[in-house]
């Protein structure tokens, strides 16, 4: 079998068209409420509740520079509180305010309407099952990876199994990528 014809080919070529997919939505949504996907990724994690910068940037798999940007925007936005807790000077917690939430909601509601609009035709059940294979799909890279958030296995490798291969280390930074944001591998948006 060639690599090209193998399932991992097909699910990699998957991967690869859901996340442009994902971008297409998370501009859209961005559009819609008139916030910038980083933002709006921001004010959806902290929809489930405050978190110290370090915290957002290791959900998001940004670094702490580009997350401290997003929360400075957002403050300055009046989106989003920065609060430094009195048993922790070093630690900066940011929560969303009551514009924030809103917008938490309407871009959870946009949301969801759109996939409700999108998976019209689609049986509930079908719906479901797909929810689960991301769910699954995205558990098993983090898992990989050993990034934080990952669900345990639902199976049980067996003795005949293969480990899967070490994955190839990253690229080494240089002045030119120091500072640009990585590609986000959470579910962002949609």
């Amino acid at each position: 079998m060639t690599t090209a014809s193998s399932p991992h080919a097909g699910l990699v070529a998957a991967i690869e068209d859901m996340a442009r997919a994902q971008r297409e939505t998370g501009a859209w949504l961005a559009r819609t409420l008139e916030c910038g996907r980083g933002g709006l990724s921001v004010i959806r994690v902290l929809d489930r509740g405050p978190r110290q910068v370090s915290e957002l940037a290791q959900h998001l798999r940004v670094d702490v520079s580009v997350a401290s940007r997003q929360v400075a925007a957002l403050a300055e936005a009046g989106l989003v509180d920065r609060d430094v807790p009195a048993t922790d000077r070093r630690a900066r917690m940011v929560a969303l305010t009551e514009s924030g939430r809103a917008l938490a909601v309407r871009s959870s509601a946009a949301s969801v309407e759109l996939a409700a609009a999108v998976f019209a035709d689609w049986d509930p059940a079908a719906v479901e099952a797909a929810a689960e294979q991301f769910r699954r799909v995205a558990d098993a890279v983090s898992r990989h990876h050993g990034l934080p958030g990952a669900r345990s296995a639902t199976a049980t490798p067996t003795a005949t199994t293969a480990a899967p291969p070490a994955p190839p280390a990253p690229p080494a930074r240089t002045a030119d990528t120091a500072h640009a944001a990585p590609e986000p591998l959470e579910r962002e948006i949609a």
